[in-house]
């Protein structure tokens, strides 16, 4: 090739294909939304392929991508049961041939999957020819034999492997400590601008119902059951009795599968005692709300009962100047830190939990100066560009000669 057509193909930007198994709007999906938002469009050129519609749908088409829906890809999990797991091993080659035909016909350049739990992404890549990234946003711990042949395809079968934390980073780790060598470990970032201190919007005390002023603290989290919103519940019930003035706050709505468990968890407030003390939101508020939300809390409260692989609500309130409590497992414990940022609990732990809000509650001036301690990490080391700038490097790293 001439210098010349180098010149030019270089001008040209990368294609680059994101594949993803949900079109919802949890921590997974909307770093995905902000990872595209931030591209240099100038260099690369995002198209997305989700299995169907849904509210992440119309926020990346407004990001300028080309959206396509494919029912054959689905996710991989031991949740469904082993019909489930058959169905996904016998629709597997279909799905990867016709994920293939999209790769071609889209003049994808590269191809980014974004959750461990697609495997078309290394099956299309491998047909085509076109490198490919996983990005490992999760623990795996339902399942030992699905973490096995998810973190061993990924070890050996991408180009690359972006992993978000210490935490997901400690899946891949062999036996004498060492990392593979095309794993790349890039925390989630959050947009500085976007989520930033600020005062609260009165209109949401009355969406909520709330009485102005009252002090606020809120679980942010779709209903899954090892979220630890019932450990969240019940510590509200033991706050309520020495902070009467305070409002709790559910902000998330069931999911597909699980509905049964949101139903649950509204039967335990009432039979808490809760009442007209807890608010679920549902999945009222998109992307575009939360930062309104964050500016309306006293503290930020992630009660998740199994380790979070990375935990973005966090970063989102810690921009927001809002202290925060998290479970002292997992991405948090990396995040937060402790007496200084916000305070850590031992999981599944209501009293611990009750305690470190009580203590927040009762000291706004210590929630506040953690607020802003919290708003300082952010900026110095969870920038939303600085994540965007470390993933196009490694997409530079996979540049054809």
């Amino acid at each position: 090739m001439s210098a010349s057509s180098r010149g030019a193909a270089a001008s040209v930007p990368r294609r680059v294909l994101y594949l993803h198994t949900t079109s919802e709007v949890g921590g997974s999906d909307v770093s995905l939304l902000r990872l595209v938002e931030g591209l240099d469009r100038s260099r690369f050129q995002p198209v997305v392929a989700l299995p169907s519609d849904g509210p992440l749908v119309p926020r990346l088409e407004q990001a300028g991508c080309d959206v396509y829906r494919l029912p054959r890809m689905k996710k991989l999990t031991s949740r469904r049961g082993r019909g489930y797991l058959i169905g996904f091993a016998m629709n597997y080659p279909a799905a990867v041939v016709g994920l293939a035909r999209l790769v071609r016909r889209a003049n994808i350049d590269l191809i980014h999957t974004n959750t461990i739990h697609n495997l078309y992404g290394i099956g299309a890549a491998r047909l085509t020819g076109r490198p490919h990234v996983w990005h490992v946003r999760e623990i795996v711990w339902q399942s030992r034999a699905v973490r096995r042949l998810e973190v061993g395809l990924a070890r050996r079968c991408s180009d690359r492997v972006i992993v978000t934390s210490d935490a997901v980073a400690a899946m891949f780790v062999d036996r004498a400590g060492r990392r593979p060598a095309n794993l790349r470990q890039i925390a989630n970032g959050v947009d500085l601008h976007r989520f930033a201190p600020g005062p609260s919007d009165a209109r949401l005390a009355v969406e909520w119902g709330l009485p102005p002023g009252a002090p606020l603290v809120a679980a942010v989290c779709r209903l899954d059951a090892w979220k630890g919103v019932d450990v969240f519940l019940r510590a509200a019930a033991l706050v309520r009795g020495a902070h009467p003035a305070a409002r709790f706050l559910v902000v998330g709505g069931a999911v597909a599968g699980q509905e049964g468990h949101a139903r649950e968890l509204e039967q335990l407030a009432a039979a808490s005692g809760l009442g007209e003390t807890v608010r679920f939101t549902g999945w009222r508020y998109t992307p575009a709300d939360m930062p309104d939300v964050y500016r309306a809390l006293r503290v930020l409260v992630l009660p998740s009962s199994q380790p979070e692989p990375f935990g973005l609500v966090l970063l989102e309130a810690m921009a927001a100047g809002v202290a925060t409590i998290a479970t002292a497992h997992g991405g948090p414990a990396e995040i937060v830190v402790d007496g200084e940022t916000g305070t850590l609990v031992p999981p599944r732990d209501p009293q611990a939990m009750a305690t470190a809000i009580g203590d927040l509650l009762a000291d706004p001036d210590r929630a506040r100066a953690m607020g802003r301690a919290g708003r300082d990490r952010v900026e110095r080391f969870f920038d939303l560009r600085r994540t965007v700038e470390r993933i196009q490097a490694v997409y530079d790293e996979l540049r054809p000669a």
